[in-house]
């Protein structure tokens, strides 16, 4: 019978060693894995997050180019308008911007004719929206509402046909692509034509810059001024005169120098 040799007593580890020989091994599977999918989640979000800033980004881009482009459009039709005349009917004007460098930009604009109804119409609405007054006041406010009104009347051609010539309301579109997407961007704005709208204040809107001058206490006659540009002096009470539509003023409280307040 063979006698064994001996073995030799391993030294033991102390922990340090011990650590060093469990963290050789690498990790496991699972844990690969786990690590793999939380990096993809997160590679995902990022990504995610950057195309959406991307899209924004060109989206702003195209909205200010778009704002940009129509506000120049609109400038050379009133431009050109300023030339052929307003006429009086809508206008409309479509194509794209190829002189300006963005020939896959289109445009549609519309200048549209601002169209003020007959006062018969509003004398209609006027008679629809009237309920009957109660009492003695009633039938006053509404006796003196008829009284303004006819003599609105009176004028309302010319305030039309200011208006009718001297304001349009154009609009202008503008028409761009995103990939499969069509996006669009609309300014609207106002024209007036100076000298029509000078017509209104023969119609009884203009102010007399002189009203507050003072006045020469040596006059006999009061400084009663009427409303409107057809205020007549009186002497005292009630201003005199009578107003653009040849109707009797109303008078009002007098003021210290006998005139309206």
């Amino acid at each position: 019978m063979r006698d064994r040799a001996p073995v030799a007593p391993q030294p033991e580890l102390d922990d340090d060693v011990a650590d060093d020989a469990r963290g050789a091994r690498g990790f496991t599977l699972l844990e690969v894995m786990i690590a793999v999918a939380i990096l993809s989640m997160s590679l995902t979000s990022l990504l995610s997050s950057q195309m959406a800033a991307m899209r924004a980004t060109r989206y702003a881009r195209g909205v200010s180019v778009a704002a940009f482009l129509a506000e120049s459009k609109l400038l050379d039709l009133e431009a050109q308008l300023l030339v052929e005349g307003w006429g009086t009917a809508d206008k409309t004007f479509e194509g794209e911007f190829n002189e300006e460098g963005w020939p896959d930009i289109r445009y549609e604009c519309l200048v549209d004719f601002i169209e003020v109804p007959d006062f018969s119409v509003l004398q209609q609405a006027k008679d629809n929206a009237d309920t009957d007054g109660a009492g003695a006041g009633g039938m006053f406010v509404a006796g003196a509402d008829d009284q303004a009104f006819s003599g609105i009347g009176m004028v309302w051609p010319m305030i039309k046909g200011a208006i009718e010539q001297g304001i349009r309301k154009p609009s202008c579109t503008v028409y761009w692509t995103d990939g499969a997407l069509e996006h669009e961007f609309t300014v609207e704005t106002f024209w007036t034509d100076v000298k029509q709208l000078n017509q209104l204040p023969q119609a009884g809107g203009e102010v007399d810059g002189t009203d507050d001058a003072e006045e020469d206490p040596a006059d006999p006659a009061g400084g009663g001024g009427g409303g409107g540009a057809g205020g007549g002096t009186g002497a005292g009470g009630r201003g005199g005169g009578t107003t653009p539509t040849g109707q009797p003023g109303i008078g009002g409280p007098t003021g210290p120098r006998g005139g309206l307040k």
